[in-house]
Order: structure tokens, then sequence, then C-alpha cells
């Protein structure tokens, strides 16, 4: 075999290398942006800036805590009636996401069950509203 036909087969075996990638890439049925509306939600991101600093301005701090079978919520006192939802957002699977409205109890807290859910990594999204200024929290949890 001279020069020449090395050339051509190895010529040969990139095209087909491309071709094979490029069908691979067209089969792919499971191809997600971050979500569906990305482009949107990137040019109110000011809006989401705002959010999270009313969200530091609390007397104390909203934490999540994972309980046996569930997240308790810790809201601070003077988010009582607040209104909002909770976004349960699974990286690896949209179909697996949902959301939870935010109803505070008395004792400033609020339980969501969780032990039916996928085990693995979640974004917890809550975003709420009181006396018309707006919040918003964003936490990576482990079930």
């Amino acid at each position: 075999m001279n020069f020449g036909h090395k050339i051509a087969v190895v010529f040969t075996l990139f095209v087909v290398f491309i071709i094979s990638m490029v069908t691979f890439c067209i089969k792919q049925e499971d191809i997600f942006l971050v979500s569906s509306d990305y482009y949107k939600k990137e040019i109110a991101y000011q809006d989401e800036i705002d959010k999270r600093s009313n969200t530091l301005a609390l007397t104390r701090p909203v934490r999540i805590v994972k309980d046996d079978g569930s997240l308790t919520f810790e809201f601070p006192e003077e988010l009582q009636g607040a209104s909002g939802e909770i976004h349960f957002y699974r990286p690896s699977d949209a179909k697996l996401d949902f959301k939870v409205p935010v109803r505070i109890t008395p004792d400033h807290t609020q339980k969501v069950p969780v032990s039916s859910l996928v085990k693995g990594q979640w974004v917890v999204k809550m975003e709420w509203s009181k006396d018309g200024k707006n919040y918003l929290k964003e936490e990576k949890i482990i079930l």
C-alpha cells in the first residue's frame, strides 16, 4: 500500500466517524435546556437579583431542613401569610419536576413529603411574596 492509499483510508475513516457522530446526535431524544423559556428568564434576571436581596434582608434566613421522609421549610415570623410556590426541579429528568404552593403554618413552617421522590439531587426554588415584596431562595438538596 503506497502513501496515497493510506491518506485515502484515513480520510474515509474520518468521514465515516463524522457521519456516525452527526447521526448519533440527531437521534437523541432527551436534549433539554434548563427550562423551556430559558431566554425569557435570562432577560428578567435583574428581578431575580432583587428577590434574592429581599430574602437576604429578612430578620431570619429561610431554612430547609431534611426530616424523616419530608422537608421542613422554616420561615421568619414576618412572612406569615405570604403566598407563592416551591418548585422542585430534577436536573437529570425534567419529567419529575413539580410545584407546591406556599402554605405557612402558624408555627412559621411548611412540611412537604418527599419519601416518594426519586433519590438523588434536586434543586428547590422557592418564590413567594408578601406585602408587595417578592422573595426568592434556591437550594440544592440530596435526597
